[in-house]
């Protein structure tokens, strides 16, 4: 009995499932794409950089917690995967499908969380049964199974909320005419390469010859005068045969065509050159956090605080979060740069910092 037969087997409920009232998605067909795995990469990298924090907010101010909770979230989510890896399968998973889903797994009373177990899909559905009830019902990717799971434990992450219910829109069908053409012109460029390793001439006897003997004198001519070890790359030949050189123009490599492409698909994630190949400056990296990992962390923040705790729980101001320290640079035209780092537990939770509970008002402090 594997984990989610273990842990399913303890839901004594049944379910009146119309799939009428569903959505269906399969997994998607961009994880085998160069292109966007070098996005995904990027972006589940700096992902996983955020740091999981429980906290508590009430009229006495930002307390962070150390609680099993936040041992699980900081350490280990689940046993095969560090924090770092568990964020890291989120964020590529939001990258190749718009969806990811981990599952929370709770003891025999379900009064504590044993593990969050992320899972990559072969296909899902979210469905509702005849009370309302949502169910998330997928295939494993690990063991090709299909399971059927209470949407309350899962913590679900979606990008491109745009056009179902439940789902975030798959990038498949928005980025096919990129992908598709960028594999044509790849494959024109390869089509390129072999053709310049083909054929470069012929022999011409001018005595006959039958085939084995003609297929035999042309392997001579090739091993004599058309390898490596022919360093002077000069050829002997006698009135019996003589060499057509065969000149072929080649084809130039479409570098602006594949650039083009490649820039598509990078505008879509919100990416470029910079950010990829890590040659960025303060600008480009501001940009790229705030229009891109900031937003991923807002809905962990968000997703982890409404599924790990109760209501309750919530209504005393205990909150997950996702926290990252940012240097704010302020560059003066006729001056050496001021790089300043705000500190102070009001304003370090609305830029992604970690509450300072130790430091009752805002301080500037100088790098």
């Amino acid at each position: 009995m594997n984990i989610f037969s273990k842990f399913l087997s303890r839901l004594k409920r049944t379910a009146y499932i119309s799939f009428n009232r569903s959505e269906y998605m399969p997994s998607g067909s961009l994880r085998d794409n160069e292109i966007v795995g070098a996005v995904a990469n990027v972006i589940a990298t700096n992902v996983a950089k955020l740091s999981p924090q429980v906290i508590r907010k009430d009229t006495k101010g930002v307390t962070i917690k150390n609680d099993r909770l936040s041992r699980l979230l900081n350490v280990r989510p689940c046993p095969e995967a560090s924090t770092f890896d568990f964020l890291y399968r989120i964020a590529s998973d939001l990258v190749y499908t718009s969806n990811a889903f981990s599952i929370v797994f709770y003891n025999a009373d379900f009064t504590d969380i044993e593990r969050i177990q992320p899972i990559t899909v072969r296909s899902h559905r979210i469905f509702e049964d005849e009370n309302g009830t949502m169910y998330l019902r997928f295939v494993w990717d690990y063991d090709g199974l299909e399971y059927t799971v209470p949407y309350q434990f899962v913590i679900h992450i979606k990008s491109r909320y745009n056009k179902k219910r439940f789902l975030g829109t798959p990038p498949d069908s928005e980025l096919k005419n990129s992908t598709e053409l960028l594999e044509i012109t790849y494959n024109g460029v390869k089509q390129v390469i072999q053709n310049s390793a083909s054929l470069r001439g012929y022999l011409k006897y001018n005595n006959f010859a039958d085939d084995d003997e003609l297929k035999a004198k042309v392997k001579e001519f090739q091993a004599a005068y058309m390898s490596a070890e022919n360093e002077g790359g000069i050829a002997g030949l006698d009135n019996s045969m003589e060499f057509k050189e065969i000149s072929q123009q080649p084809r130039p490599i479409p570098i602006a065509q594949i650039q083009f492409f490649r820039e598509n698909i990078y505008r879509y994630y919100g990416v470029n050159e910079k950010i990829l190949n890590s040659t960025f400056n303060e600008a480009a990296w501001n940009a790229f956090y705030e229009a891109v990992i900031e937003p991923i962390a807002i809905q962990l923040s968000l997703e982890f605080t409404f599924k790990l705790f109760t209501e309750r729980e919530r209504g005393c101001g205990n909150k997950i979060v996702r926290t990252v320290m940012i240097m704010i640079e302020r560059t003066n035209s006729e001056h050496a740069s001021n790089r300043w780092m705000i500190k102070g537990q009001e304003v370090s939770l609305p830029y992604g910092m970690a509450p300072c509970h130790h430091l009752p008002s805002m301080r500037r402090t100088e790098i």
